[in-house]
């Protein structure tokens, strides 16, 4: 989870089966906001519900989103996209209060040198994203699918 404004923080759930298909979910990013008392309860919003490889879409978020400049919030998912190997993705927030959070997909990894099955994200100093995946790249020594580290240059 990471800490954003006014205490709220924000997370992502795997989904119920952790396959392609996503039969019982694909996985979402969530927000939970401080409660308005000492000792209330907090309240949970559904930012965006990952569909998976069928819609282009990724599923199985991996890791916690990483926080931006502006509430924007990126994060890696394990599956999806096309052709399923994987996800970075950006979540733009309301640009007015009570509105909706717009998912974008920033890449999709295609297996080989660019990867697979990305597990992390952070944002540089620079103002890009780098990341691991966990199979995939160039072949090493003869071994292939020891993962990749990457940079993805955001404009």
């Amino acid at each position: 989870m990471v800490l954003g404004p006014d205490g709220v923080l924000y997370g992502t759930a795997m989904g119920a089966n952790g396959g392609r298909g996503c039969d019982d979910g694909c996985g979402s990013v969530f927000q939970l906001t401080p409660p308005t008392t000492q000792g209330g309860v907090w309240t949970e919003a559904i930012l965006h519900d990952f569909t998976g490889t069928p819609t282009g879409d990724g599923n199985e978020p991996y890791s916690a989103p990483v926080l931006g400049p502006g509430g924007v919030l990126y994060g890696a998912t394990l599956g999806g996209g096309s052709p399923g190997y994987g996800t970075i993705f950006e979540m733009l927030p309301p640009s007015s209060p009570g509105g909706s959070w717009t998912e974008v997909i920033l890449h999709s990894f295609a297996g080989g040198a660019d990867g697979t099955f990305p597990i992390s994200v952070t944002l540089g100093p620079d103002g890009n994203l780098y990341g691991t995946t966990n199979q995939g790249g160039a072949p090493k020594d003869g071994i292939h699918n020891q993962g990749t580290v990457f940079q993805l240059v955001l404009q």
